[in-house]
Order: C-alpha cells, then sequence, then structure tokens
C-alpha cells in the first residue's frame, strides 16, 4: 500500500499523507485522523507491519546518514532524532562525517554503493548534490528543486520572513553574513531583498572563507573596518551571529541600539547569551523523523515516485534585534 493510493483516496497530496502518518504538527488533527483512518481502511498499517517483520527475521536495515562534520554540529538534534526514529523501527543508522573533501566522499559512496553496505542513505542536499546513485535516498534540504525525494524547510520563505520583520522594524540597510557553503542562503537574500523592494550591493554581502569558529570574528572585523555600518545583520547561522554580537560589544558597538543581529538555527546558546538572540527556529527533529519514514517507505515498497515534504519554521523574537536608528548608518571614525 503507496501514499499515492492514500493521497487518491483521501483527495490530498502526496506531501500531506506523508505528515498525517508521521505525526506532523503542520496539518489539522481533523485531516490527520481522516487521513489515517483512510489507511487503517486500505491496510496500510498492517501491510507496514508485516514489512517489518519479516526484515526482522533477516537482516536489520542499515541507514546511512552523510553530513559534512560543520553540518553535524549545527543539526545534531536532527541527527539523534533520525537515529531514534530508525532505531525505533528496528533498523541500523551508520552516520558518515567528512570535512568537505571530495575524495573522501567519494570514498564513502563507495563503500555504501559498491559493497552495499547500507540499504538507503539521508544526505544534506545544501553541501552534497549528486544524484548517480540507484540506492533509495531522501534528502534535507533548503528547496525542493532536486531531482530526487526531500524534505525541506524552505531557505526563500524563512528567508523573506526575517528581511520582512526587520523591514517592518525600518531596517533597509541589512547585511547577510556566511561561507561557501551557504549560497542557497544568499540566494534566498538576494530574493528576499528584491522582492521586498529593499536596495542593496555585494558590498554588504559577507562570506567568509575561514575556518567556521572564525567566522564571525572575521565578518566583524570587515564590516567595523568599514565607515558605515549596516543596521541589520543575517547571519547564516547563531554560532556566526552570537560571535559577532559580542566582537561588536567589545568594540563599543550597542546591540540592538545601533545594530540588530538575527541568526538561523535557535541552537540552545541562543537563548542563554549575555544579548539572547533573535533567530529563526527550523523543526529540525520532525525533519529528521519524516525522512526516516520516507525512506523506509521508499525501501519497504520499493517505489519510484518522488515526493518533497516541507516542514515549518518559527520566527523567535528575542534581544539581539530592534528598531532601526534614525540615521540608517554607524558613522566610524
Amino acid at each position: 500500500m503507496t501514499y499515492k493510493k492514500i493521497a487518491q483516496s483521501a483527495n490530498v497530496s502526496l506531501s500531506t499523507v506523508s505528515k498525517a502518518l508521521s505525526g506532523s504538527k503542520e496539518i489539522s488533527d481533523e485531516l490527520r485522523q481522516n487521513i489515517i483512518q483512510i489507511a487503517k481502511e486500505m491496510g496500510y498499517f498492517e501491510g507496514k507491519r508485516k514489512r517489518k517483520i519479516e526484515y526482522s527475521k533477516s537482516d536489520a536495515i542499515t541507514i546511512a546518514v552523510i553530513c559534512p562534520e560543520v553540518i553535524s554540529l549545527f543539526y545534531a538534534g536532527e541527527i539523534t532524532a533520525i537515529k531514534n526514529k530508525i532505531e525505533e523501527l528496528g533498523g541500523l543508522c551508520a552516520v558518515y562525517v567528512y570535512d568537505f573533501d571530495d575524495k573522501k566522499l567519494d570514498r564513502i559512496l563507495e563503500q555504501i554503493t559498491v559493497r552495499n553496505s547500507a540499504d538507503g542513505i539521508i544526505l544534506f542536499e545544501e553541501y552534497f548534490n549528486r544524484s548517480n546513485y540507484s540506492i533509495p535516498m531522501v534528502c534535507l534540504s533548503s528547496s525542493e528543486n532536486i531531482p530526487y525525494d526531500t524534505v525541506f524547510c524552505d531557505t526563500n520563505v524563512y528567508m523573506s520572513d526575517m528581511i520582512r520583520y526587520l523591514k517592518d522594524l525600518g531596517h533597509t540597510d541589512i547585511a547577510f553574513v556566511g561561507e561557501p557553503n551557504t549560497m542557497s542562503k544568499l540566494a534566498a537574500y538576494r530574493k528576499a531583498m528584491n522582492t521586498l523592494g529593499i536596495p542593496y550591493t555585494s558590498e554588504n554581502e559577507y562570506i567568509i572563507n575561514a575556518r567556521f569558529e572564525e567566522i564571525g570574528h572575521q565578518a566583524a572585523l570587515q564590516i567595523m573596518q568599514k565607515r558605515k555600518i549596516p543596521t541589520a545583520i543575517i547571519c547564516a547561522y547563531d554560532e556566526i551571529a552570537l560571535k559577532m554580537i559580542d566582537d561588536f560589544c567589545q568594540c563599543g558597538i550597542k546591540i540592538p541600539e545601533q545594530v540588530s543581529i538575527i541568526g538561523i538555527n535557535d541552537i540552545p546558546m541562543s537563548s542563554y547569551a549575555p544579548i539572547p538572540l533573535t533567530t529563526i527556529r527550523i523543526f529540525q527533529e520532525e525533519q529528521g523523523a519524516l525522512a526516516v519514514n520516507l525512506l523506509y517507505d521508499k525501501i519497504y515498497e520499493n517505489s519510484d515516485i518522488t515526493q518533497h515534504i516541507s516542514i515549518g519554521h518559527r520566527l523567535i523574537e528575542r534581544k539581539s534585534v530592534g528598531k532601526a536608528p534614525k540615521n540608517c548608518y554607524i558613522e566610524r571614525i
């Protein structure tokens, strides 16, 4: 029993069926219960239990999770959710971490595909984009515009929400700080600035090619060397934002009275920092669990239907963002 048949019977999309059967909070309880009831009547859960028993009698399913070393720090909660969900379903989870070395990544893929060491792969598309493998794959992504199954939080949507929030507070001089592997966020920043009618130039884009722990410091130095400083800064990760706040404060720049700073991911430290960080919370645990369910269905059903499932986000308002200063710039001598 596939999602497609349930979707047709319930007159909803494949994504909605997946959300309902995975416990997503993005749909109403009434719709979820309706889909679950249809799935029961069509024998979905009984078939799934039978397949699970059949797999448990043989070798347990092994799922490979591939992510760069740097992202493994940001998405520890999501990786844990993936691991827990796989174990809940009686499978095994193998996490492969690499340091942006393509040769190392190729060796990982060779081990998984040639040696048949995993039944499916969960990967982080923003950093890893290879689709020429026959093994079932599901991406944790920032976009649905990729050729294989995806559970994604749309960067364009949350970036637009961030910039609209800043614009409503009077900010029109808004900078972006990231690193070479955050180009999708940079593209979303540019798109949102254009859509919302806010002028911007490449001078307000800071793509720092440095060790991750140095990015915030290097960006702060570059910005403070300029005669004029933007009134608001969007950082690709909370860690970058927190470091920039620290550096600015040490140099006498007031946050948020003079510069507003906003991050992405809502890491635990964001709420405990001396100046609590305003940030975007992405529902990572939900994304991880949905990815596992989607991958298991591909393995069990041998389905060739490509699905794109979106998850939500939330703007968390704290103390690092305020109204834009009247002159829109900080004059530096």
